[in-house]
């Protein structure tokens, strides 16, 4: 099954949208992310994250902090967004 959904999340006290993809299949679950901010480009390459899992972010390889910083956020805000859906 594949659910797709826009969220926004907060970064560096600044609001940011992105595009969710999420596919389960077999009680696996996985998300395809990508920001909408060509800003955040530097940060994150082509804006795009995948992961496997609802804690898979934190497995995710991020270049600095603050970009790790910035796929939590995210992940944050995905998981709020499933949760109160």
């Amino acid at each position: 099954m594949a659910r797709i959904f826009t969220t926004k999340f907060q970064f560096n006290h600044q609001v940011y949208d992105a595009i969710v993809t999420v596919l389960s299949n077999d009680g696996n679950i996985s998300f395809n992310v990508k920001v909408l901010d060509m800003e955040l480009y530097k940060l994150i390459p082509n804006g795009h994250i995948k992961y496997e899992g609802r804690e898979g972010f934190k497995d995710v390889q991020a270049d600095s902090r603050l970009a790790q910083s910035l796929i939590q956020s995210i992940a944050v805000s995905i998981e709020n967004h499933l949760v109160n859906k």
